[in-house]
């Protein structure tokens, strides 16, 4: 580990959760929850409730997927061959893990110099990810370079020189800013892995002791423009994203992902070029919808206490919590794409719930071990079926304790149930009356809970546009209906909406 990464870590605990050394017990081999769970009380009785798949359709899923910035890959790049193996499938593998498909890279600095980082920091990771068929990778500035910026530093917060309200004495820094970010997203396109997008700011709205920089919103509806000329002129198709705002809503005196979005979006000059919208889900969760004009990815979310590895302790570290996070940013924020932070971290990266898996022991943070999250299986319940191209349907549940969300992914419809009762709860489920739906004859479970990590179960039948399936108390179950495994890339998409 960096000392620049252990300063990152140490300063983030100033504006969230603080964090301690972490005390679980590792293993030598996987282990999805190995500690001792306190599950939802399961009983043999069980509720009865009504789902129905519509055929109104929303977002198109662009992925689901996690961060790679301040030097988390060279721990697993240092790692032993079969452990970096056994991690890999399990962040990738859309088979036996998660198949997690977008991989969100730090630009800047090297993480060496207490930069989020840059390609030769990065690079294996991508082409890692490659061999697994991910293909969609997106790029962050933490900063601009110190010489750009108000402060003289890449860390501490300031401003771009040059960006209204913001003069320097050097001069205005704003055309070197873009073609720096530019020349970055040109690396890694030659290097194979093309950006689909570009942030200039991450957190912009605080200016914490690593690399940082402020920006208001109309700043950035201001800096828009040449960075989106920049690509252009470098030839690239990446497109311009904003702003990795540190939550979704705006509250007094803060300004969140809502205006953020609003400044870029109403501006004609900055709004020809935004292709994304991005926010984290620190400040303010994904509970509603930033806009319908662009595609809107969560990038980042943490909890922050000890490693946690349990799927349903009653803690928001749990996997249980973390699938309704994601159900919820899937159907009230309409996300095309969900983000986690690291996918991997260390007990030397304070031992906590930062990463989906962490490497080594307490006592040995480089020993040739691993232990895998139930956030981790949280993920893998959607990721592994809601293929990107995916497209959400309209779903209802009856019983508010029952979340429901459904996708059409190709020749399937892909249905995914989260029971947060202390029940089994029998379902009956409705399917679309058109569509793939027509033809199907079967529906295939996957059961995600505390001693199952997405394992299939006996196929059951669909009779007359409809099946009856059992769902565990405290589990979530994929099903994917009308022919094969859900493993398979959607059609190509045409156009977004």
């Amino acid at each position: 580990m960096h000392a620049s990464t252990l300063k990152l870590l140490q300063s983030r605990a100033t504006r969230r959760l603080a964090k301690t050394a972490s005390t679980v017990a590792t293993v030598g081999v996987l282990i999805a929850t190995t500690a001792t769970v306190a599950t939802a009380s399961t009983t043999t009785s069980s509720t009865t409730g009504q789902v129905s798949i519509g055929t109104t359709t929303y977002q198109q899923i662009d992925g689901f997927g996690f961060a790679d910035a301040f030097g988390q890959v060279g721990n697993l790049e240092a790692a032993p061959a079969s452990v970096q193996s056994a991690v890999l499938n399990l962040l990738f593998n859309p088979k036996t893990g998660a198949g997690l498909d977008i991989v969100r890279f730090g630009l800047g600095a090297s993480a060496a110099d207490g930069g989020a980082g840059n390609l030769s920091d990065q690079e294996w990771l991508g082409q890692q990810a490659e061999k697994f068929g991910v293909h969609t990778f997106y790029g962050d500035a933490w900063s601009a370079p110190g010489e750009f910026k108000t402060n003289g530093s890449q860390d501490n917060g300031g401003y771009l020189c040059g960006v209204p309200g913001e003069t320097c004495a050097a001069g205005d820094f704003r055309q070197a800013y873009a073609d720096y970010l530019a020349a970055e997203a040109a690396a890694f396109a030659h290097a194979g892995m093309p950006l689909t997008a570009v942030d200039f700011v991450n957190e912009p709205e605080i200016g914490p002791g690593y690399a940082s920089m402020l920006m208001t919103p109309a700043q950035a509806a201001d800096f828009v423009p040449y960075l989106g000329r920049a690509l252009r002129s470098a030839g690239l198709k990446t497109t311009v994203a904003c702003c990795d705002a540190e939550g979704w809503a705006n509250s007094t005196g803060f300004d969140g992902a809502q205006a953020y979005t609003q400044a870029v979006l109403s501006n004609p000059q900055s709004a020809r070029y935004i292709g994304l919208i991005t926010s984290h889900g620190y400040t303010s969760a994904p509970t509603f919808p930033l806009t319908n004009e662009r595609p809107v990815w969560e990038t980042e979310w943490a909890t922050f206490e000890k490693w946690d590895p349990a799927w349903n302790d009653g803690t928001d570290a749990s996997g249980l919590s973390w699938a309704d996070r994601i159900y919820t940013a899937l159907t009230a924020a309409n996300v095309d794409a969900f983000l986690y932070w690291w996918g991997t971290t260390t007990y030397k990266e304070n031992g906590d719930n930062e990463g989906l898996v962490i490497l080594g022991t307490p006592t040995d943070p480089t020993a040739g071990t691993y232990q895998a999250s139930g956030r981790l299986w949280a993920f893998a319940a959607f990721s592994r079926f809601v293929r990107p191209g995916s497209v959400r349907l309209a779903a209802t549940s009856s019983d508010p304790n029952l979340d429901a969300v459904a996708f059409r992914n190709g020749q399937q419809t892909v249905l995914v149930l989260v029971n947060n009762n202390t029940s089994n709860e029998q379902v009956q489920v409705s399917l679309p009356r058109e569509g793939p739906s027509l033809l199907a004859t079967s529906a295939e479970p996957y059961l995600t809970d505390a001693t199952d990590n997405g394992t299939a179960e006996p196929a059951l039948p669909v009779t007359n546009g409809s099946f009856s399936a059992n769902v565990p108390a405290g589990a979530v179950v994929s099903y994917v209906i009308g022919g094969g495994a859900g493993n398979q890339q959607a059609d190509q998409r045409a156009s977004r909406r």
